[in-house]
């Protein structure tokens, strides 16, 4: 069995088995990607990548007939739901509705789940779900890869999903939790967070360069997120968080160590469960998630292999099937002209020569309608691309946040709740993230900071809240009361459909 562990830049494949819930690893691959063959998780040059890849495979003699995926993307959306009780399918499509129904989710969404626990007293007969909504265009361009490659496909998961087999199988980080584990990566850093024993929520954030003022920019980026995975940890009621696990491309530890340090946030690398062998020639924490896509899944508490749902959703590719079909006709349209031929020239033999070149002549017209047909389907094929991939940034741009008139009103409401009228000087808004940001947010008093924020959280109109904090005491108008930065995350009812 091969796993690959796809990220836009690198693919990191190892070949094992899981015998007996022992994972025995026989050999380990990274292959680097150039750049735009992956955006975003989607496979958008499926030829050049099945090259690519089946040429290093090949190289390293680890070819195999079946594969197992794991990959990551910004475009996936997380969602814990509170979901009635009930049995497969069932309870598969009430999660999809759910979503629908709280996400503004199509059906271009593969949508998978994690049960997570009973719902609690206030949801009787429920429980709480921890759901995923990735586009099906991603999962259909890796069921058309390995097509290509001919491999056989058997699952496609998320990162977050393969990460927790191995974070979950050592029991001494049920001590640590609330836990976050991070994965570093020079393009992405990737974020799970576990809450009592489970996963509760994972985020997948693209990084550059460009975008921070230190040269480690991976670090200041690690930092940043963090801070953000905390507040969102105490904003669900939380105590926040003091232990990070650390994985993947890990290239001064540490350094890092140190600046978590500072955020009184101890750190540590993600350890290698019992059950798993044969890693030691390979960085174990480099291969983590092409490693946790071997564990056997839960099937009475999850659905997350995105290839199986689509199944059971009716989302299959028609594309196959159809050039199985029209192989088929054409095959058996051959075989009878063949054998027509065949005893045409049994029956005349007389004749043979000139059937022989009547017969030639009827090939070489064939020929030229199957060179014509193919011209067609070539080009009929590059139309098809070529609309799937307008198709797919139109999704990619209709997705974006948009920022409307009645956000300013909504923040304007919120000064209302407070006994005197709040102001703030700066307004920033990042249409990528749907962050919007407003500075230098000054109250009368220390208490209408917090009061001030939970005024914007009544409102419901924005998908979380944070603030770091503020400056002053208030007493005097010489000493006001600043809250330095306020981030507000718009809900996903702030896209133009």
């Amino acid at each position: 069995m091969l796993s690959f562990d796809i990220s836009d830049r690198q693919v990191h494949i190892v070949k094992g088995n899981n015998v007996g819930g022992k994972i025995k690893i026989d050999k380990s691959l990274t292959v680097e990607v150039p750049e735009e063959m992956i955006m975003n998780g989607e496979v958008i040059n499926l030829s050049g990548l099945a090259e690519l890849l089946v040429s290093n495979l090949k190289a390293e003699m680890m070819m195999d007939k079946d594969a197992i995926v794991t990959f990551s993307s910004s475009n996936i959306v997380f969602k814990e739901l509170v979901v009635p009780k009930a049995k497969g399918n069932e309870f598969l499509q009430m999660v999809q509705n759910h979503m629908s129904q709280e996400m503004g989710i199509s059906d271009e969404y593969s949508i998978s789940y994690t049960v997570v626990g009973e719902a609690g007293e206030d949801n009787p007969g429920s429980v709480k779900v921890l759901a995923t909504a990735c586009p099906s265009a991603i999962v259909e361009a890796f069921r058309k890869l390995f097509s290509i490659m001919s491999v056989n496909l058997k699952s496609v998961n998320i990162n977050c999903n393969s990460i927790s087999r191995i974070v979950l199988a050592d029991k001494s980080n049920n001590d640590k939790m609330p836990l976050l584990v991070c994965e570093l990566n020079d393009n992405f850093i990737g974020l799970t967070l576990f809450e009592n024993g489970q996963m509760a929520f994972a985020r997948y954030v693209p990084i550059d360069p460009s975008d921070y003022e230190q040269e480690d920019y991976v670090t200041e980026a690690l930092n940043e997120n963090i801070f953000r995975m905390e507040q969102f940890n105490k904003a669900r009621g939380g105590p926040g968080l003091d232990h990070v696990i650390l994985y993947g491309k890990i290239v001064d530890y540490i350094k890092l160590v140190d600046s978590l340090d500072g955020m009184d946030i101890r750190a540590s690398i993600l350890g290698v469960p019992k059950e798993i062998s044969g890693y030691e020639n390979f960085e174990f924490t480099v291969f983590a998630n092409a490693i946790g896509s071997l564990y056997r899944r839960n099937k009475m508490t999850e659905r997350i292999n995105l290839l199986e749902i689509d199944t059971a959703t009716g989302k299959t590719s028609e594309g196959a099937t159809g050039l199985l079909i029209t192989a088929g006709v054409i095959a058996a349209a051959s075989a009878l002209a063949i054998g027509a031929i065949t005893i045409f020239i049994g029956m005349r033999e007389s004749k043979v020569r000139d059937d022989i070149n009547e017969t030639n002549e009827e090939i070489a017209k064939c020929d030229e309608i199957i060179e014509a047909n193919q011209v067609l389907h070539n080009g009929l094929k590059r139309i098809e691309e070529y609309q799937a991939m307008v198709e797919n940034a139109k999704r990619k741009l209709d997705a974006l946040p948009v920022l409307k008139k009645k956000t300013f009103e909504q923040i304007d409401e919120a000064t209302k709740s407070t006994k005197e009228k709040t102001n703030y000087k700066g307004f920033n808004y990042e249409q990528a993230s749907g962050l919007v940001t407003i500075s230098e947010v000054t109250v009368s008093d220390q208490l209408e900071a917090p009061e001030f924020v939970r005024g914007i959280k009544k409102l419901n109109y924005f998908n979380d809240v944070t603030f770091s904090g503020y400056d002053g005491t208030g007493e005097d108008a010489e000493n006001p009361v600043i809250i330095s930065a306020l981030q507000l995350y718009l809900k996903s009812e702030e896209v133009e459909e």
